[in-house]
């Protein structure tokens, strides 16, 4: 045990006072209606096979994201989702997890098939016109 009046070190510590200085455990993260609602959406988007594995990491940013609004809602912090939501919503746009990148996909997979479709290749066969 130290002496009085003089600080206290590591090599004086019993393992009952090393807890003071242990980190306290995060507490979890709420289950709001943010988070609700972006799990059925990737679950939605997994079953119409819009997400890869390479979008893991985005896809726990918007996780992140969802978390961190549940969070402000439950503390009754109206003024932090002003600063998180645009961020939030680019990085939904980034996962095609809004309606207008949806359909730009949509829009740039129909473009590429008609490109496809109009570019000759090499093994077309003659075309025969039934009247010649």
């Amino acid at each position: 045990m130290a002496k009085p009046g003089r600080p206290r070190t590591y090599e004086h510590m019993s393992d009952d006072d090393a807890g003071l200085f242990a980190a306290p455990k995060p507490a979890p993260p709420p289950k709001g209606r943010h988070s609700e609602a972006v799990e059925r959406a990737l679950a939605a988007a997994e079953r119409r096979h819009m997400v890869e594995d390479v979008d893991e990491a985005l896809l726990v940013a918007v996780r992140a994201g969802a978390w961190a609004l549940d969070t402000f809602e439950a503390e009754n912090k109206p003024y932090g989702p002003s600063k998180l939501l645009t961020p939030y919503i680019e990085a939904l746009r980034e996962a095609r997890l809004t309606p207008d990148s949806r359909a730009t996909e949509t829009d740039d997979n129909l473009k590429g098939l008609l490109d496809a479709l109009g570019t000759p290749t090499a093994s077309s066969a003659p075309v025969h016109h039934p009247a010649g």
